[in-house]
């Protein structure tokens, strides 16, 4: 080993050669590897670069794989390959690689017919999220029992919490359908109409049902992310969706998107 290198920038001699292997700068890390009796320090880093860059794309594989699904592997690698270079991991759990994967796409010129693509990304990492989200909510928070107790005068400070896995989605295509239309043992002639419009998506995991994509109301959609923001019952009634706030509420609760509250007077 080269004892000019210090460790930090071994790292990053090693980061470049795995994402730039063009580069000429690598020829001093491969100074610094010992080449094997078949193979030379060059080779030696190409089997790490190959073992790396695999282990990536098939980890956006399995998060993504509606994806892979409407554009194929091949295309899908290449989009990979390129997203590998621009977005590098900065987590050693490669669960949480890929949040970034529908910005990328978006911009991808090659994938630009495919309007919707970027939108089913979002979704799926929305599920990603919602699949390994915490499956209760903070011990400060109360129980929905609880409202009961809750005085009239302090009723406006009250801040409802959603389910820890609740992730809004929102789209001008019917990304949902999409979506169903390539799940595996889908039966239907897989045809979306993308004139169906806009929709308003929460992707979540339910205790009795299991993970779930359901659509919502304008309302429904304004009330849940108001809740998400942090607003007090006080500042959403002053919102659109305080037009039929008592339903959306009653509607969140019964279906357990809304988890409990906190009071802050």
């Amino acid at each position: 080993m080269n004892k000019g290198m210090s460790l930090l920038e071994l790292q990053q001699s090693f980061y470049r050669a795995v994402f730039d292997p063009g580069s000429p700068d690598n020829n001093e890390l491969y100074t610094c590897i010992k080449p094997a009796i078949n193979l030379s320090s060059e080779n030696l880093v190409s089997v790490y670069k190959d073992s790396i860059l695999g282990g990536l794309t098939e980890a956006l594989s399995s998060i993504y794989p509606v994806c892979v699904k409407l554009v194929g592997e091949m295309f899908f690698d290449h989009m990979v390959a390129d997203y590998l270079n621009r977005y590098p991991s900065g987590s050693p759990d490669l669960g949480d690689y890929g949040a970034e994967f529908s910005v990328y796409i978006a911009d991808f010129e090659p994938a630009k017919e495919l309007e919707y693509l970027a939108d089913v990304a979002t979704l799926e990492w929305s599920w990603h999220r919602a699949f390994n989200a915490p499956d209760s909510v903070d011990n400060d928070v109360c129980a929905l029992t609880d409202l009961a107790g809750v005085a009239e005068v302090d009723q406006g400070g009250i801040h409802f919490v959603t389910t820890p896995s609740a992730i809004l989605v929102r789209s001008t295509f019917p990304i949902q359908q999409i979506w169903q239309v390539n799940q595996e043992g889908y039966v239907g002639d897989g045809i979306v109409n993308l004139d169906d419009g806009a929709v308003c998506l929460v992707v979540w995991r339910n205790a009795a049902f299991g993970m779930r994509i359901d659509v919502l109301s304008e309302q429904e959609y304004g009330f849940l992310q108001a809740v998400i923001e942090g607003k007090s019952f006080s500042e959403i009634a002053t919102l659109p969706c305080a037009s039929d706030l008592s339903g959306v509420l009653g509607r969140c609760m019964q279906t357990g998107l809304i988890a409990g509250f906190t009071l802050v007077n």
